[in-house]
């Protein structure tokens, strides 16, 4: 098996669900997914100038999943699938509308916010974690969690959901 098939065995999983989280959407998702592995074969790269392979394949994902938000917001076209989660707590209606509720929020933070909010609050990432995979400083992640969340609140407050 050569370089490239072990690196998509080993990470394709991950990062498809990496994706889902901050699309909403499978087809997306995969195709997100999928387009970085091509550019990365397209590039003709050699992958051992890549000094934290994960990292930098997180980061590509994150970075199409920016882009895929921000071109859906300008067109108006955010879907969200259902995710069929249920529980004791809470009927698969309830979960939804949730997932619905928050998803909203998330919208209306700019993307890099966003993209952090979702690092730290569904993904259980350090902060320091998402530093590395974003390629920017620990104070920059920090920033964008703190104005995220409270533009979130903000949001909440003012009853826009």
């Amino acid at each position: 098996m050569d370089e490239l098939e072990r690196v998509i065995e080993l990470y394709q999983d991950a990062l498809f669900r990496f994706a889902f989280f901050r699309t909403g959407s499978l087809a997306d998702s995969q195709d997100i997914v999928q387009n970085v592995f091509l550019k990365m074969v397209d590039s003709s790269r050699d992958l051992a100038h890549v000094g934290d392979l994960k990292n930098y394949l997180f980061r590509c994902v994150s970075n199409a999943c920016c882009d895929w938000t921000e071109k859906r917001r300008h067109t108006g076209t955010l879907p969200l699938e259902s995710v069929g989660v249920a529980d004791e707590t809470g009927t698969e209606e309830e979960w939804m509308h949730e997932y619905v509720r928050i998803g909203s929020m998330l919208e209306g933070l700019p993307a890099r916010q966003a993209e952090v909010v979702r690092m730290r609050c569904v993904d259980g990432l350090r902060f320091a974690e998402i530093a590395d995979m974003l390629g920017v400083s620990l104070p920059t992640v920090k920033s964008r969690f703190r104005y995220g969340i409270e533009k979130m609140r903000t949001i909440e407050k003012k009853g826009k959901l």
